[in-house]
């Protein structure tokens, strides 16, 4: 077991409850400005500390569409969750495999196999399952804006995953992740400074402790230690690490903001469990 990859989830997990506290009082523009800055200077630190250069030699263009899926990313699934919970927001979140498949076919011409075909059909159903709280017989669930702008934000984290191949192949990954949310950073801040000026940072302190810790920990110290983790791990192993990701954000979110645990969450999250197992699962090699 790696006490890095678990540090990283147990992170990733909680964020979405900061994120929902954090939009009680800021906007998802000025909630990203922020956590872009902490990220920034924090993952700054971090290569100071591991002595790795600044230095960055990969393909340019990708760095910058990749700063641009980056904020696309966080400000969908920011207004997304607006209208979501955030028990709902983890475990549709975990559906992100199979749209990086799906667009991987499309982009890189990569082949699409049988089990991603029913790994969509299982995962479609865990999220009808999900937004309808099983009430299929109403359709008021298609209505549902912010859990269909989460299931959106899948599409731009594979958008973002699918650019960002051409940049983590020759550059660390801590150092191409500092370069894209230190340049999506120089795009964002000033805007939001300018639109909405710093006086939008005066909120309690549960709001400046959940912005610190999207900023610090998640968006830092979270990719810190998923670089570390993957380091000392095979990467085939990786993967179950985030399934356990949004447990700790149903039991947190139950917690902390008294989000309720239902029947249909926990059937839901199943099927989408089964769905990422399926499309992930790597085919039995047959020996002759």
């Amino acid at each position: 077991m790696s006490i890095f990859l678990l540090i990283a989830v147990l992170l990733w997990g909680f964020s979405y409850i900061a994120i929902k506290v954090s939009l009680s009082y800021l906007t998802p523009v000025e909630m990203i400005a922020a956590r872009l800055i902490l990220g920034s200077a924090t993952l700054f630190i971090v290569l100071k500390i591991k002595r790795l250069p600044l230095g960055f030699n990969g393909n340019k263009k990708y760095l910058i569409i990749s700063s641009f899926f980056i904020f696309l990313h966080f400000w969908v699934m920011a207004t997304g969750m607006i209208s979501t919970t955030a028990t709902n927001t983890a475990w549709i979140l975990t559906t992100a495999p199979i749209f990086i498949s799906l667009l991987s076919f499309v982009v890189l011409k990569e082949p699409v196999f049988r089990r991603h075909i029913i790994g969509i059909i299982l995962a479609a159903a865990g999220v009808i399952i999900l937004v309808s709280k099983g009430d299929l017989t109403s359709l008021d669930w298609i209505s549902s804006t912010g859990d269909w702008l989460v299931l959106g934000s899948c599409v731009t984290w594979a958008l973002y995953t699918i650019s960002a191949r051409s940049v983590t192949k020759h550059v660390h990954p801590l150092i191409a992740t500092f370069w894209m949310i230190t340049i999506a950073g120089f795009i964002i801040v000033p805007y939001s400074l300018t639109v909405n000026g710093i006086s939008a940072y005066s909120m309690p302190a549960d709001g400046v402790i959940a912005l610190l810790f999207l900023g610090i920990g998640c968006l830092a110290i979270a990719f810190w230690c998923w670089s570390e983790g993957l380091a000392r791990k095979p990467a085939g192993e990786v993967g179950i690490y985030l399934y356990v990701e949004p447990l700790f954000t149903m039991i947190g979110a139950a917690i902390l903001i008294g989000e309720s645990i239902t029947i249909w969450i926990i059937l839901g999250a199943l099927f989408i469990i089964g769905a990422v197992y399926v499309a992930e699962r790597k085919p039995i090699q047959k020996n002759d």
